[in-house]
């Protein structure tokens, strides 16, 4: 159905977002619908809900987004979508969509609070963030700015370098930051590349992305099986990703580093190792002696007793996994890189696995991506030095220094510093596409939150973290926007596609890069004016972007070619740039202790076991239909999966007399949370899994608003010296590492 006056109420939703008195100036975005045979349109772009961006088509009618489908030839979707890229138009026109920048009126701050919201100009709200940073910085110094995003697009991270901003938070604890840091000094750096069609046998530790809907991953899995591969899954749950592999172990929670290093043992005592590729190209000689004194006593009978894997499997694992010729570990995200307190030593183990087995940018393996090098702004136009960057970390990541390389803030130590190691020190925050659902314990991120003098929260969608804003303003989405998207998932020789505005962002809609600018010349205009006095132009700058990449004379010749990509033979590399003065990959890593952290990876089991009082272990997962806590208000994936429940196997019911549908009342040390009880066999008889995502408390989500609960409020808290007591180098943020009791209503 195309937008058009008549039904502009139905669309917009008519919320307290929109305020019918500025409905005559929304006029010009809508047209009368056309005629049935109206000429389509198609355009290639990539899509935006996760990070393989996978490549797309948008097919437009009178203007207007009709169907969403893959692109053929693009290297990461193969012409397919997830039912998340698939509904992707959704997300383009949620009714629930901020249209216009708003200013706060009731100082009184709360998810049960009316803002009373009103409607002001860019200007005004640019004008304003930018008085309150300068206010902010005069009288507090730049440690008193909190700004919560990623460093991304360029321009927004140019501008937060110009600022000198100390504190810039992301998520990337509770996702992928122990394997960044730990590919960085075993292999050279963090890769997303997994040769899986060409494995011969694939170790999933807890490695779920099948589950999750990530299609370029599942497409190599199906690939490897159809060839004969074989595919091991150790999990706690049945997945997605178990029913695809040829075995499945019923792992106990929390304790795959055991078996990964009972794993090391076998190859390592029985001398298993590819002897050509661990030789050349791997520091094991220079330690030797040190390595197989240290994985001496993991033996797979004492892993069994850790994780209730038999031993005889582990040790017949390990040797059909150091036999098969091309054997591949992966770790991604979330699930085995950040659940767990003991995360950060099985990215370590997963590491030396993939070492051993010899397939390091080798065929069957994890390899590095072959892919084009699109300069930043930086490079186009070079910025005078940036100020150094002075103050205190409010979420203690400089406690923890390989963190601290990584340049990635904590979400689970950020409501622990600014409520109790640094109360009152953030006086103004930034908040830019990140919602308050997303951190252990929302509560206390809330409690945070109303501690903060003056907060702008960038969004396209009223999120809980909108609610406690000062300043709103309204984000274009990735529908809306042009940038170049390079492979690197699936890269063995380069390729790029266009992602293209299939629309012009609707109503007063804006990207974080022309925040940047325009805050830019307001406080640090020297980083943003060029030689001859203009302003950087985004547009202008994507077009030698694309240049000098060599993609095209500028943005749109490279858009009309759609892909470009450049096939060439894959060489294996024969040096790693891990630090170690040979170029060699480290088993052994002799940097790490000066650092605060291991050598090599011990056994550290993981925070919270079951006890008397809390009997069952607490286990969360992202379903595969929802990205995370992003999703859920959009209609189509909604009405697929509205809610969550407490996911219960049918044995532990029986004993609690706990129905189907009936409500039950779990708690941890941390918080407490109802809802409904689901039977079902894929969970263990001494868990519950809820899923993550659900249970946002914004009054202007229309469709996620208010229903389910928030996983998170049962996970505690961390602070940085838990992280530091228990040898979480790496910064894994514990997640999943809780356990609760449950009761039936």
């Amino acid at each position: 159905m195309a937008l058009t006056r008549r039904n502009l109420i139905k669309y917009t939703g008519m919320g307290l977002l929109t305020a019918p008195a500025a409905l005559p100036s929304f006029g010009q975005y809508f047209k009368a619908a056309g005629s049935l045979n109206a000429t389509a349109t198609k355009v290639t772009s990539c899509c935006g809900v996760c990070s393989p961006a996978c490549g797309l088509q948008a097919t437009l009618q009178d203007g207007v987004v009709k169907f969403i489908e893959g692109l053929p030839g693009d290297a990461h979707g193969e012409g397919h979508l997830c039912g998340k890229g698939a509904a992707g138009a959704g997300f383009l026109y949620d009714p629930d969509r901020l249209k216009y920048p708003m200013k706060r009126t009731n100082p009184e701050k709360g998810f049960n609070v009316d803002p009373g919201w009103v409607r002001i100009s860019w200007e005004e709200a640019l004008d304003t963030i930018a008085a309150r940073m300068k206010t902010t910085v005069d009288a507090y110094g730049t440690e008193a700015l909190l700004f919560v995003t990623l460093p991304s697009p360029d321009l927004w991270s140019r501008f937060m370098n110009a600022m000198g901003v100390v504190n810039r938070i992301d998520h990337i604890d509770v996702c992928f930051q122990t394997d960044r840091i730990l590919q960085k000094y075993t292999t050279g750096g963090k890769t997303w590349c997994n040769d899986f069609e060409n494995s011969n046998y694939i170790l999933l530790f807890g490695w779920d992305l099948v589950a999750k809907a990530k299609i370029v991953y599942a497409n190599g899995i199906v690939k490897a099986r159809s060839k004969g591969a074989k595919v091991v899954h150790f999990s706690p749950t049945y997945t997605a990703t178990s029913r695809m592999a040829s075995e499945w172990h019923n792992i106990n929670p929390g304790t795959d580093l055991a078996v990964a290093l009972a794993m090391i043992q076998v190859i390592v005592g029985e001398d298993l190792y590819n002897k050509e590729f661990v030789t050349n190209y791997t520091n094991f000689a220079q330690y030797e002696k040190e390595i197989r004194a240290h994985f001496a006593e993991y033996t797979p009978e004492w892993a069994e007793q850790q994780s209730g894997v038999p031993a005889a499997d582990i040790r017949r694992i390990a040797r059909e996994f150091a036999a098969s010729g091309a054997s591949i570990a992966p770790a991604h995200k979330k699930t085995l890189c950040a659940n767990y307190m003991n995360a950060t030593q099985l990215v370590h183990a997963i590491s030396i696995l993939n070492i051993l087995a010899g397939t390091v940018d080798r065929p069957g393996g994890r390899y590095f991506a072959r892919t084009y090098t699109v300069p930043g702004v930086d490079a186009v136009y070079p910025p005078p030095a940036y100020p150094a960057r002075k103050g205190r970390r409010v979420d203690g990541r400089d406690k923890l220094p390989l963190v601290q390389e990584t340049d990635s803030g904590l979400f689970s130590t950020l409501a622990d510093g600014m409520l109790n190691k640094f109360p009152g020190m953030i006086k103004f925050a930034f908040w830019n596409a990140y919602t308050i659902l997303a951190f252990p314990n929302p509560s206390t991120m809330e409690e945070a939150m109303k501690q903060v003098d003056f907060t702008v929260v960038m969004d396209f969608l009223p999120t809980d973290t909108v609610s406690m804003a000062d300043i709103v303003l309204p984000s274009a989405m990735y529908l809306e926007t042009n940038d170049v998207v390079v492979r690197d998932y699936q890269a063995k020789y380069p390729q790029a596609v266009p992602r293209t505005a299939v629309a012009a962002p609707i109503f007063e809609t804006k990207s974080a890069a022309y925040v940047g600018i325009e805050l830019g010349k307001r406080l640090c205009p020297d980083y943003f004016k060029l030689a001859d006095g203009s302003w950087i132009n985004p547009n202008t700058l994507l077009d030698e972007k694309v240049k000098r990449a060599g993609l095209g004379e500028n943005f749109a010749d490279f858009k009309a070619k759609g892909i470009v990509e450049k096939p060439a033979p894959f060489v294996p590399r024969t040096t790693f740039a891990t630090g170690d003065p040979n170029n060699k990959c480290q088993i052994y890593i002799p940097q790490f202790p000066a650092r605060g952290a291991e050598a090599l990876p011990k056994w550290h089991p993981k925070r919270a076991m079951p006890d008397e009082h809390y009997p069952l272990y607490y286990l969360t997962f992202i379903p595969g239909i929802h990205k995370r806590n992003s999703t859920e208000n959009n209609r189509i994936l909604n009405e697929i999966m509205p809610t969550n429940a407490a996911i219960m196997n049918p044995a532990l019911a029986a004993t609690m007399k706990i129905k189907e549908g009936q409500t039950v009342l779990l708690r941890s040390r941390a918080g407490q949370l109802e809802l409904p009880a689901h039977l079902s066999e894929i969970v263990r008889p001494d868990a519950v899994l809820v899923a993550h995502g659900f249970g946002h408390r914004s009054r202007y989500l229309g469709a996620a608003g208010g229903k389910g609960a928030r996983d998170g409020d049962l996970v505690p808290n961390p602070s940085i010296d838990d992280f530091v007591a228990a040898g979480n180098y790496g910064g894994a943020s514990c997640i999943m590492d809780v356990v609760c009791s449950v009761e039936p209503l």
